[in-house]
């Protein structure tokens, strides 16, 4: 195989972040071995370019941007992702206690609503996990 799987791992990050269970599938199924991967991620791990943290982060703020959901199902996409429980749920604390979801769900509240009225909104932020007093909260913020 021309490139290490630390190359390759290398140039997976590059493009976008990745939690250290996302890189290791990524590598085995590109052919490399088991133990070449686990060394390949612990050295990029112990160099600061994995971070369970920082990948939830980025994937928070995307995902608030992209399509707004409520905190459980990004709690439940982050750990799809293999990012640990523990990690996604204190980056989800944060991020709400910020009000990072405030303005991508009045946004998204406000396009629906133009679209298939206040009812069709509301209902289909609720699906998306938001609570009542979000979508109430997000609603006044546009008043």
């Amino acid at each position: 195989m021309a490139q290490s799987a630390y190359d390759k791992a290398v140039s997976l990050l590059a493009m976008r972040e990745h939690t250290k269970n996302e890189l290791k599938d990524k590598l085995e199924k590109k052919g490399y071995r088991e133990d070449d991967v686990i060394e390949a991620v612990s050295r990029l791990e112990r160099e600061g370019y994995i971070s369970e943290e920082r990948f939830a982060e980025v994937f928070i703020r995307s995902r608030l941007k992209k399509s707004p959901e409520g905190k459980s199902v990004l709690l439940y996409r982050l750990m799809e992702k293999g990012c640990p429980r523990n990690i996604a749920s204190f980056i989800l604390e944060e991020a709400w206690d910020n009000k990072l979801w405030l303005e991508p769900l009045r946004k998204e509240i406000e396009t629906l609503e133009r679209k298939k009225g206040e009812e069709y909104a509301s209902a289909k932020m609720r699906q998306k996990g938001f609570s009542y007093s979000e979508i109430r909260e997000a609603k006044e913020s546009n008043e």
